[in-house]
C-alpha cells in the first residue's frame, strides 16, 4: 500500500518537469492541473508529444484508464481531456493557468 501511494506520488511530481517548448509546455501543465482537480490517481504521467494542432499527451491511471488531451484548435489556445472514455475538460489552456495560478511557460 505504501508503496503504490509512493509511486503514485512520484508519477505527479514527474509530471511537473518542463518538457521544452511554451505550447508542449502550458498544455502539459494544463493537463496535470485539470487532472489534479478532478482527483485522478495518475499511474503514468502524461507525456506531451508532437507540434501544433498534432500536439497530444497521453498517460495512464492507476485503474489503466488511458489519459488522453488533444488541442482543438490550431493555435494551441484549447484542448480536450479524456480519461477513458470521459471528457474530463474541454476549454482554453489559459484559464486553466490562470485559476490555478501557474505562470506557464509563454
Amino acid at each position: 500500500m505504501i508503496l503504490t501511494i509512493a509511486l503514485a506520488g512520484c508519477s505527479q511530481i514527474d509530471a511537473l518537469a518542463p518538457v521544452g517548448g511554451a505550447e508542449i509546455a502550458d498544455l502539459r501543465y494544463a493537463v496535470n492541473e485539470v487532472l489534479l482537480e478532478q482527483g485522478v490517481d495518475i499511474l503514468v504521467a502524461p507525456v506531451c508529444d508532437g507540434h501544433g494542432a498534432a500536439l497530444r499527451c497521453v498517460g495512464e491511471t492507476v485503474d489503466n484508464e488511458t489519459i488522453t488531451a488533444t488541442l482543438t484548435s490550431a493555435d494551441g489556445a484549447s484542448f480536450d481531456l479524456r480519461v477513458g472514455e470521459s471528457l474530463v475538460y474541454s476549454g482554453p489552456v489559459q484559464a486553466v493557468l490562470d485559476r490555478n495560478g501557474t505562470v506557464g511557460a509563454r
